[in-house]
């Protein structure tokens, strides 16, 4: 795919700063969603530890294998997901999505990664990606039929990716591709303060009030990409700040095109294009459109939209 999409509400901090939230597991509003069946930890594990044996008949450490399963539990949790599809015209999308047709679309080029950092470490970890991936769909959990490329391996990398990457019937007319991302690469976060702005004050980072007692943190230059999660974690940790949300910013040149649902007032396009404008993480060459119901189908057509003023 050249473009895929992504559904949202209608949010001006978007237009200010366009940043996508790297989703856990757990967060995800469906609860089969990357959760691994035990049927398919006990062959993984089974295969682990029947290959690390030196010898047949040295027992399995009790201890050691539940702590081994329980990180194949719960592995996933230390990656988010990134949810993109590749259809802009799903009526349902629209309206589970894009907040009832008062929302957007935004397209975005498939043809280069689209985030501007992927740090060594992590591209040789081997489920995080620099391109996204084609979910599958199934009625049938993956256990004792999982793929062999996700079992007879030493590593859990495509255990994780197949969990990441299947989901039920249901779900297929979201027409899904997902960016699996460690959440140490995460760009920004989006904290609650607990405690006064001083104490969590550090100058390599910027600490910025965004609404009531919500604050946004960035590193002030790529050198300092690492400090974000170290600064995040002790300050939850002291119970300065709660309620960590992490997000990947979308690279310059990654956004073609955005599509404002048929409920979104002339005003509000207005708005997010002086935004755009302003903001300095978009390119020129973004193109709008505005959605119209149509007159003889069940869909939504789009119309560029065309500014009097030179963009």
């Amino acid at each position: 795919m050249k473009v895929l999409y992504k559904y949202m509400p209608f949010r001006v901090s978007f237009f200010d700063d366009p940043l996508l939230r790297l989703t856990p597991p757990s967060a995800l509003n469906d609860p089969f969603d990357s959760k691994p069946t035990q049927l398919a930890i006990n062959k993984k594990s089974d295969f682990f530890f029947n290959a690390s044996r030196a010898d047949d008949d040295e027992p399995d450490d009790d201890e050691l294998r539940s702590f081994y399963e329980n990180d194949l539990r719960h592995g996933l949790e230390k990656f988010g997901i990134i949810s993109l599809t590749e259809n802009h015209k799903n009526l349902l999308m629209w309206s589970h999505y894009a907040k009832d047709h008062s929302g957007v679309v935004i397209e975005v080029s498939n043809e280069h990664p689209i985030f501007n950092y992927h740090h060594l470490t992590y591209r040789q970890c081997g489920v995080s990606k620099q391109h996204p991936i084609k979910v599958e769909y199934t009625n049938i959990r993956p256990g004792q039929d999982i793929p062999d490329t996700a079992i007879y391996e030493y590593f859990e990398y495509n255990f994780y990716t197949h969990f990441a990457t299947v989901k039920g019937t249901p779900w297929e007319y979201e027409q899904e591709y997902r960016y699996l991302l460690t959440l140490d690469e995460a760009d920004v976060g989006l904290v609650r303060l607990l405690k006064k702005i001083e104490d969590i004050q550090e100058p390599r980072l910027s600490v910025r009030h965004v609404h009531e007692d919500l604050y946004k943190v960035e590193y002030t230059s790529p050198e300092d990409r690492e400090l974000l999660k170290w600064y995040l974690a002790i300050h939850q940790g002291r119970g300065n700040i709660c309620d960590v949300i992490l997000f990947k910013r979308l690279s310059r040149d990654a956004i073609k095109a955005i599509y404002f649902g048929c409920r979104v007032s002339d005003d509000s396009i207005k708005e997010a294009r002086n935004r755009i404008i302003k903001s300095g993480f978009y390119s020129k060459e973004i193109t709008f459109y505005k959605g119209k119901e149509s007159d003889d189908l069940f869909e939504i057509d789009f119309e560029e939209v065309n500014f009097h003023e030179k963009y």
